[in-house]
C-alpha cells in the first residue's frame, strides 16, 4: 500500500513555542520547584500523561489559590495553556502572582489566540455585537468571548449565524483557530450580504486551513485516510470530520495501538 503523510503534519508552531518552554522549565527546574499547568496545555492526552510523569500537573484556578495558601514557600510556576484563558482568570493570575514572591504565571496561550484577544478588546463596544464561530464549552471560546464588550454570542454553524438577531448593533465576526474553513466562508458571505457595516476578521490560523485543504485533498485520492491525534483535540476533530466525507474509510486515532488494519482489499493508498 503506498502510504503518504500530509503537509504539515504534527505539532502546530503554538504547540512547539509551548512545548520547548515547558521542556526548559523541566530541564532547569530549580531545587523544590513545583510546575503546573492551567488546565492541559495542549489538548492531547499521551502528551499530557507525560508531563505529569515528569511531575507537572494539571491544576484549576481554585486548585493553584489553595496550593498557593498551604504555606508551602517553593517556587511554584503555573504555566498558561495554550488555548488562552478568560479575561478574568487572567488578572486573578496576575493579583495572585504580585502577592505571592515565588510564584510565575508563563502565558502560552498561543500567538494566533492573542490575536482575537486584542480584536475583541479593540473593537467592540455598546454598539457593537460580537459573534464568534466557535464551539461553546471550548476553552479558547471562552477565553476569546470573554474579552468582548456589549453584546456578544457563540455560534457552531451557518444555520445558527441566519437564525441570529443583532439588534441593529454593528456586526463583528471571528472565528475560533480551529473552526472548519468552508462552514466559516459560507458565514462569511452571509454576513457580507446582509451586514454592509460588518466588521469581519479572517482568524482560522494559517497552519489550521492548509491542514484542512491538505487533508481534503488526500482524502479524495485516497482509499484509506489515518487522523492522528488527540480524542478531545477540536483541531483533530474538524480534520476527521473533513476526511470522512471524502473518505469513507477515515480512522481518528491517538495513538498506534487503536490503528484497524482491516482495509479493505482494494485498498492501494493511504
Amino acid at each position: 500500500m503506498n502510504i503518504t503523510v500530509a503537509k504539515g503534519s504534527g505539532f502546530c508552531p503554538g504547540v512547539k513555542r509551548a512545548d520547548a518552554e515547558i521542556t526548559r522549565l523541566i530541564n532547569e527546574r530549580k531545587l523544590n520547584e513545583r510546575i503546573f499547568t492551567l488546565g492541559h496545555l495542549i489538548h492531547n492526552r499521551i502528551y499530557n500523561e507525560s508531563l505529569a510523569a515528569l511531575g507537572v500537573r494539571s491544576v484549576t484556578l481554585t486548585e493553584i489559590k489553595e496550593i498557593l495558601d498551604d504555606g508551602e514557600e517553593s517556587p511554584t510556576t503555573l504555566v498558561i495553556r495554550t488555548h488562552g484563558i478568560t479575561k478574568e482568570i487572567h488578572s486573578q493570575l496576575m493579583a495572585l502572582a504580585d502577592s505571592h514572591p515565588n510564584f510565575t504565571v508563563i502565558d502560552m496561550t498561543c500567538p494566533s489566540v492573542k490575536r482575537i484577544h486584542k480584536i475583541a478588546d479593540e473593537n467592540t463596544n455598546e454598539c457593537t455585537y460580537f459573534v464568534l464561530f466557535g464551539s461553546h464549552d471550548h476553552p479558547e471560546s471562552q477565553g476569546i468571548i470573554s474579552y468582548a464588550y456589549g453584546k456578544k454570542a457563540i455560534i457552531t454553524s451557518y444555520k445558527e449565524a441566519t437564525a441570529l438577531d443583532l439588534e441593529g448593533k454593528i456586526p463583528i465576526l471571528c472565528s475560533q483557530t480551529t473552526q472548519n474553513l468552508l462552514e466559516f466562508i459560507k458565514i462569511k458571505k452571509f454576513f457580507k450580504k446582509l451586514y454592509t457595516n460588518a466588521k469581519i476578521f479572517d482568524t482560522i490560523c494559517n497552519v489550521t486551513e492548509n491542514r484542512q485543504n491538505e487533508a481534503i485533498r488526500l482524502a479524495n485520492k485516497s482509499d484509506v485516510m489515518i487522523v492522528v491525534g488527540g480524542k478531545d483535540s477540536s483541531n483533530t476533530e474538524k480534520l476527521y470530520k473533513l476526511c470522512r466525507e471524502a473518505c469513507p474509510h477515515t480512522q481518528w486515532i491517538e495513538s498506534a495501538a487503536e490503528l484497524k488494519t482491516d482495509f479493505p482489499d482494494s485498498a492501494k493508498s493511504a
